[in-house]
């Protein structure tokens, strides 16, 4: 085809869709809706286009990639290039502040060498929900992993979730560097080769031991994490890092993914507060990434008060899946807490998502009556648990709308009879 028939071709990176490729993707925005509903997350699609302003503020997600454009009163418009900037935009204009879930779908743009330069991207964000109580495990990120790694089971895909701490490299960091210079640092970091990467922990890291310590950490390949290996650190993790144990252990526990621990991947560092994830196929290929972002959602407009987010594409899940079934949803049920503990919290929820339900935690409950009014409009179940439950006791499922009760057995309950039953058969060998 001659340059004269430029007009009968497409730019590099885009695609016309066929029928086949079209009823795929649509399969995989049935089963995003699906999954986000489990959770109690909302539905929105964003628009292809926005003022370049939203893409740069608060952190920079354009930088060179953008496709951009003047309108005709001189406007810088960005085609959108980023699901996050859109995200903070549709909340700060369309609520109060309450806390929201979200399940997102982006047509996005980005200038890059590859052959896709304008895909779909998908995925689940919490805005202004509260953090979890205990620091060691986040559990509004392992709640989206388990959305994202059940959409991607439901395509066919079987995968594993690699994570790294960023907040432990900070605190490693800010020992040798300011404040005002460690962002600096981390940048260059970020896109460093390995022995580039040896000479920053050279250059700042005056404790020998701890540069050594962290040259050596650098330098491993992913590992998978397991809890048992915590006592004797078996990973050989700084201090820092020890709590990617456990919370290692909730990602895998909850998902039913193995769990790896990829130092080197400082992917999205410059946004990402704490625990970064990345969902790989069992062939190590990229399928998606997510984390708490709530820095930069505050620096973005600071109505956003915290902030996890994690995504994928639809053109990356199409490359990768192989079967597509669709499950029928079932009730949809807020969990709230009184006074159990994190890792029964959960194992309950846990025990309702294998039964197929439709499952939210809702945090701790001080007036319970108040947050099941509040929970009416988007829940039709609801269930209570603390102490009584954890030590056995049958756990209610109640409708919020009827008197409809549903009771399951405690997840601790199984072990509690075994071990009476041990101890009663020792009483009788006595």
């Amino acid at each position: 085809m001659s340059d004269n028939d430029e007009y009968l071709r497409l730019p590099h990176g885009m695609h016309d869709r066929e029928e086949e490729w079209i009823k795929r993707e649509r399969k995989i925005l049935d089963f995003h809706a699906q999954s986000g509903k489990r959770i109690g997350c909302k539905l929105q699609k964003y628009s292809p286009l926005g003022y370049t302003s939203t893409f740069i503020r608060g952190a920079n997600t354009a930088k060179g990639k953008t496709y951009t454009l003047n309108s005709k009163s001189g406007k810088s418009l960005t085609l959108s290039c980023d699901s996050t900037p859109s995200v903070f935009r549709r909340y700060v204009v369309d609520s109060n502040g309450e806390a929201q879930r979200i399940a997102f779908v982006a047509p996005l743009f980005r200038y890059r060498n590859s052959h896709n330069r304008y895909f779909t991207q998908l995925g689940y964000s919490l805005i202004n929900e509260k953090p979890t109580d205990y620091e060691e495990i986040d559990i509004n990120l392992v709640q989206l992993a388990k959305s994202m790694t059940d959409l991607f089971s439901n395509c066919g895909i079987k995968t594993k979730i690699h994570i790294n701490d960023y907040k432990a490299l900070r605190a490693v960091l800010g020992q040798y560097i300011s404040q005002e210079e460690l962002p600096i640092v981390i940048h260059r970091l970020q896109f460093a080769s390995k022995d580039e990467r040896i000479e920053i922990f050279k250059q700042f890291i005056t404790d020998e031991n701890k540069c050594k310590e962290m040259i050596e950490l650098f330098n491993e390949k992913p590992r998978i994490i397991r809890y048992k290996d915590k006592k004797d650190n078996k990973l050989n993790l700084p201090e820092e890092y020890m709590d990617l144990y456990k919370m290692g252990e909730a990602l895998n526990y909850f998902n039913g993914v193995d769990v790896y621990f990829d130092p080197a991947d400082l992917h999205s560092i410059e946004t990402i507060d704490r625990f970064a994830l990345r969902f790989r196929t069992l062939d190590n290929i990229a399928l998606g990434d997510g984390g708490e972002y709530t820095k930069y959602a505050h620096r973005w407009n600071n109505k956003i008060r915290n902030f996890w987010s994690v995504a994928s594409g639809v053109e990356a899940i199409e490359r990768n899946s192989q079967n597509l079934n669709i499950e029928e949803a079932k009730r949809k049920i807020a969990v709230y807490n009184i006074d159990a503990s994190n890792d029964f919290v959960l194992q309950v929820m846990k025990k309702l998502g294998d039964m197929e339900e439709n499952v939210a935690y809702k945090g701790i409950a001080k007036n319970i009556g108040k947050m099941i009014k509040k929970a009416q409009k988007d829940y039709s179940h609801f269930v209570v648990i603390g102490a009584n439950e954890e030590n056995g006791g049958d756990i209610r499922i109640k409708s919020i709308n009827s008197d409809e009760v549903i009771t399951i057995k405690s997840p601790t309950k199984k072990e509690k009879e075994f071990n009476k039953e041990t101890e009663d058969s020792e009483l009788d060998e006595r």
